[in-house]
């Protein structure tokens, strides 16, 4: 038993090591002075702490910009797909709109996002949208909406029809009774579904990619820029790295009881 109980914690242990390590490398690398980057043998912590790296990201090398790119585009395209997504989602749950409505749905974002980058490159170029903020939330928009919409209809069939019923004797209209009964019960479901909509925008890179260039550089395509033909910045692309990781981590860490909760209930109740 005991054998056992020792073999699990070895296990774990280089389990959390194999997935930890490279999170504290990153750091420290954030925080090394240049001439420490590929020194040997390695430092494992930082001396002295420089916050040049920092500077270096934010300030000269265009990650501030990064940060308020990605920020515009992730937390918009949060917003409307949430709006769009629980008004899809309630009807799918409310009312019979065919078979295959709720299957063409999901195929929006079962498909690869990489497969709609040549039409949207295409159309963008017509209409001279191209590396713009607006071209980058349309193309979010286009998967994000479907996963919102699927997401809250699992929320709205565990909510009883009972409350929809009560507030249309009241005299309410379907989209009141949506706004003013529905939606305040599915709180736990709207917070899980906003935060989840906010990281895939923030975190999207390869169809980003295709679609910016020099005026719009959210942060996944611009730390990319950091490694050179000659040589890598790897202080730099730590430091920006671990900015682009704070919003995800924040945003899990505040609404970790809204997530587990709301994603139970859509998960249990649909």
């Amino acid at each position: 038993m005991r054998t056992a109980y020792v073999a699990k914690i070895f296990v774990l242990t280089l389990f959390l090591t194999f997935f930890i390590f490279p999170l504290y490398w990153m750091f420290t690398m954030a925080f090394k002075p240049e001439e420490d980057w590929a020194s040997y043998p390695p430092k494992l912590i930082p001396n002295p702490w420089s916050l040049e790296n920092f500077y270096k990201g934010l300030f000269v090398m265009g990650g501030l910009q990064g940060i308020i790119d990605s920020t515009i585009i992730a937390s918009t395209n949060t917003l409307i797909s949430l709006f769009l997504g629980s008004l899809a989602g309630y009807s799918l749950s409310r009312y019979k709109l065919g078979p295959n409505i709720a299957f063409f749905i999901l195929s929006q974002r079962i498909a690869p996002s990489i497969s709609f980058a040549l039409p949207f490159f295409i159309v963008f170029s017509i209409v001279n949208l191209l590396d713009t903020h607006l071209a980058v939330i349309i193309t979010h928009l286009t998967f994000n909406i479907p996963f919102a919409t699927w997401i809250m209809k699992s929320f709205f069939d565990g909510i009883p029809r009972e409350l929809d019923e009560n507030a249309l004797l009241d005299g309410c209209t379907p989209l009141h009774a949506l706004m003013r009964i529905i939606l305040p019960a599915s709180i736990p479901g709207l917070i899980a579904t906003s935060v989840m909509l906010f990281m895939f925008s923030w975190n999207e890179f390869l169809l980003t990619l295709f679609l910016t260039r020099s005026a719009v550089k959210p942060l996944p395509t611009l730390i990319p820029r950091f490694y050179g033909g000659h040589d890598i910045l790897f202080g730099v692309v730590s430091a920006v790295a671990l900015f682009a990781a704070i919003p995800p981590i924040v945003l899990v860490a505040i609404f970790q009881k809204y997530l587990v909760r709301g994603l139970t209930f859509g998960l249990v109740k649909g």
